[in-house]
């Protein structure tokens, strides 16, 4: 993976959490969440763009549930946006098929 870690690949506490299904407002750093350095979360401008475009109260500092539909939408901006930002939806998204395939959304944690 080029933008994503696992858990244990981290270092500190400056990821965003891509946790699956809703969370359950205890557990942080699961081993099968995907976590997404801060840096590069803010340094693609389209990414988080399309986030706030479609997800009107995300907060970076809290929980935000998407489902699947969201996602959808955002993936639809992003087409539109640089790159890089393109290529950071294409990495979650290939890891959020096997999530959809169980769970009604996923819940980003913030720092």
């Amino acid at each position: 993976m080029k933008y994503f870690i696992f858990e244990n690949q981290r270092n500190g506490t400056c990821y965003h959490e891509f946790y699956q299904g809703k969370w359950d407002k205890h557990t942080f750093w699961k081993s099968d969440s995907l976590l997404l350095h801060d840096d590069i979360l803010f340094s693609r401008k389209g990414f988080i763009e399309a986030i706030l475009e479609v997800i009107h109260n995300y907060d970076p500092f809290g929980e935000t549930e998407i489902s699947q539909d969201e996602w959808n939408k955002i993936g639809k901006i992003i087409s539109h946006k640089d790159a890089s930002s393109q290529a950071l939806y294409k990495e979650a998204d290939l890891w959020l098929k096997n999530v959809f395939m169980t769970y009604d959304c996923f819940t980003i944690l913030g720092i």
